[in-house]
């Protein structure tokens, strides 16, 4: 009977040393992730799908200090002094483990409503990027399984193009 409490004791003894040794492992590596960066954003291609549309493909430079992750369903708005004009959507993009890396992001865009094509285009002859804002989302998944959507808004869009 002492030996069955004893045998007892220890399992639940290992079992908190468990959940405290995965409790510091966690905290640990979501100090890292805090730390994973944009450090740039650029445009390199742009071409229009009709008359309501862009394809762009944009090089997205991160830094990634912490574990490997994906980010899926990446949508967001951007806005001219307020007003949306554009909705966006990108392709999924894995982002390799503690690694500083230049990752290609197709995108495609529609059209606010009540906003031309035109209208875009005179936008962009005599833009400064302080008018522009964008709201972005992103559903972040770590190889373990675990995922989080996670939300942005108002992002000058000066602060991520340099």
């Amino acid at each position: 009977m002492n030996m069955r409490r004893l045998l007892n004791s220890f399992s639940k003894l290992s079992r908190i040393a468990l959940l405290v040794a995965l409790s510091v492992a966690m905290s640990c590596s979501c100090s890292r992730i805090k730390d994973i960066r944009l450090l740039s954003c650029a445009v390199e291609s742009v071409s229009p799908i009709g008359l309501h549309g862009l394809n762009a493909e944009l090089a997205v430079q991160v830094q990634n200090p912490a574990m490997q992750f994906t980010l899926t369903d990446i949508a967001g708005v951007l806005y001219y002094k307020g007003d949306p004009i554009v909705n966006y959507d990108a392709d999924p993009i894995e982002v390799a483990a503690r690694s500083v890396a230049v990752y290609p992001l197709p995108c495609k865009a529609t059209l606010a409503s009540g906003v031309r094509l035109m209208d875009l285009i005179s936008l962009m002859r005599g833009y400064d990027l302080n008018d522009f804002t964008t709201d972005v989302s992103a559903k972040v998944h770590l190889r373990s399984g675990l995922s989080k959507t996670l939300k942005f808004k108002d992002i000058p869009v000066k602060d991520l193009l340099e």
